[in-house]
């Protein structure tokens, strides 16, 4: 079920971005530091979409990898902690008897 969500959501996009480009078609003038490039509108918002999931992405990364780092590290306490517990009840039974 959800693929078929996943799906009609990429299709509905695909159309959106379809028509996007179909009424948006004007060159426009990009005027960079060493020239100059006549493109489509809607070329160069799709340009700026995609460098701006990248950069978002990339700002990202840094957050995860440290997230991830902690996880590795309180995971690795936690074991420690969870085999101390247990020989802490196991000295407490043999106490026991």
């Amino acid at each position: 079920m959800a693929r078929v969500l996943y799906l009609t959501f990429a299709i509905l996009v695909a159309l959106a971005g379809l028509g996007f480009h179909v009424l948006n078609d004007q060159p426009v003038e990009l005027n960079y530091f060493v020239g100059a490039l006549e493109v489509q509108l809607s070329w160069v918002v799709v340009a700026v979409l995609v460098a701006g999931v990248l950069l978002g992405v990339l700002a990202m990364s840094a957050s995860l990898l440290r997230a991830r780092g902690e996880v590795k590290r309180l995971s690795r306490r936690n074991e420690q902690v969870e085999r101390e517990v247990a020989s802490l009840r196991a000295a407490t039974l043999k106490d026991a008897h």
